[in-house]
């Protein structure tokens, strides 16, 4: 399809919302800044939305690859999933892989003892199982989207055109039959991290994708210009009033609408100020491009940088004690999660990507 830089504006949005929700903001909850924090905990969208943006992008997207790859006359539809699977193990498994060995070396904590869980990707199972997040549980979404992968591509290719809607409306009521079930019947606070789950997410972008296709989608844009600002009220509701509570059972759908509505509006754009200055701004379309890395490198960061800054400054306490201050050394690391996740695209996982020019679809 297309290259459309207004999504790697999005992809960068869904990162940042996740490392706030994960690094915070560098400023304490004082008597006088109370206020300032509860509206800015409420205002800013959470790592939850930012992973389901990710999510509803991945429907969207991979269906349109194959739908494309499927209507351009492709005979072998065996050959289409083989590539389309060879292209995603390039694009994720080498630098997934390459940080994992590197943090074992580092010493990171809890990885080795539980390293079969993430080397298989389904460490959002293990999530699952024990209720617990740990030290590297952020992956839980890696796993969801590579066993999605593995399903998703047989559906679109081998499902006849006209019955693939109640693929994508089957998955959507799969995901919420299933998260209902995990939460409410089941009692486990964590169902959202299973990959039928977000099924939900990933049906709304493909079901957007397949009408976008076929130029089919009046009814469903009367729907979600509808349900998009009931879909706002909900979540800024859940995040200011009821402390998220209702949100474990429902939040992936409530965001789904809203990442799908963001995704049209950037698709149909019409705008020239807002794409020239906004969807299409160098340093937003750079976070987007290397969002994979900084998603993934992100979690441990601290973790790292802290062995690095003892291993450089030991002999002078001082200024080791000011670097690894946690409000002082917050932009650095930032800065420092930005620029190796550059690298580690220029350098590494770039070169490995070309090889997807053997596996065209």
């Amino acid at each position: 399809m297309k290259y459309i830089k207004g999504l790697d504006t999005l992809r960068a949005f869904a990162v940042l919302f996740v490392i706030v929700e994960h690094w915070w903001i560098p400023m304490d909850i004082t008597p006088t800044n109370k206020n300032i924090v509860y509206w800015i905990q409420g205002l800013i969208p959470d790592g939850g939305f930012g992973v389901v943006l990710f999510f509803v992008l991945s429907g969207f997207l991979i269906t349109t690859i194959l739908l494309d790859a499927v209507q351009k006359g492709e005979q072998n539809k065996l050959k289409i999933i083989r590539n389309f699977i060879i292209r995603r193990a390039l694009r994720i498994f080498p630098v997934y892989y390459a940080t994992i060995i590197i943090l074992i070396c580092l010493g990171y904590p809890y990885l080795k003892d539980n390293l079969v869980w993430f080397l298989l990707y389904v460490s959002n199972m293990q999530v699952f199982k024990t209720q617990t997040w740990n030290d590297f549980s952020h992956t839980w979404s890696l796993a969801v989207e590579e066993q999605f992968y593995l399903i998703w591509p047989w559906l679109i290719v081998f499902v006849k055109e006209k019955y693939l809607k109640f693929v994508f409306w089957g998955a959507i009521f799969i995901g919420l039959f299933t998260v209902i079930y995990t939460i409410k019947i089941q009692q486990n606070g964590v169902g959202f991290v299973l990959m039928p789950s977000c099924m939900q997410a990933f049906g709304i972008g493909g079901l957007y994708a397949y009408l976008n296709k076929n130029g089919n989608t009046k009814y469903f844009l009367r729907f979600i210009m509808v349900a998009c600002p009931v879909a706002l009220i909900i979540h800024f509701y859940w995040a200011f009033v009821d402390n998220g509570e209702s949100y474990a059972c429902f939040f992936l759908l409530v965001d789904s609408i809203i990442s799908i509505w963001l995704i049209h509006m950037v698709i149909h754009n019409k705008s020239e100020r807002m794409r020239k200055y906004f969807l299409e701004n160098p340093a937003l379309n750079k976070i987007g491009q290397v969002s994979y890395g900084i998603y993934l490198f992100h979690y441990s960061f601290e973790f790292v940088y802290k062995k690095l800054i003892s291993a450089m400054f030991k002999h002078n306490l001082p200024l080791e004690t000011t670097l690894l201050d946690w409000k002082n050394s917050y932009f650095i690391r930032l800065g420092l999660l930005f620029i190796v996740s550059i690298i580690s695209f220029q350098f590494f996982e770039k070169p490995i990507l070309k090889l997807k020019k053997y596996f065209n679809y």
